[in-house]
């Protein structure tokens, strides 16, 4: 792992730090199952709607997640975790 790699990780790691506990949980659950809709992950975390939605958007705002079209239905989102 090069030393921009390992520095990106930390900073990831800072920002999880800050985020709320549901934010947290959703992001490990992407970090496990990969790329989800907001429905599938209120009914994969048990989470209520309002609290995933929170989540996400923390979760993007900072730059850790980021939301695509989802093919299946362009109504919804599909969020993954940002590789970049």
């Amino acid at each position: 792992m090069c030393c921009c790699t390992e520095q990106s990780y930390r900073d990831w790691e800072s920002q999880l730090d800050d985020l709320t506990p549901s934010a947290k949980f959703v992001y490990t659950v992407l970090e496990y199952e990969g790329p989800l809709t907001q429905k599938t992950l209120a009914e994969e975390t048990r989470l209520s709607q309002r609290s995933v939605r929170s989540a996400l958007s923390d979760l993007t705002e900072t730059g850790i997640v980021e939301e695509r079209i989802y093919p299946a239905d362009a109504r919804q989102r599909l969020y993954a975790i940002d590789t970049e």
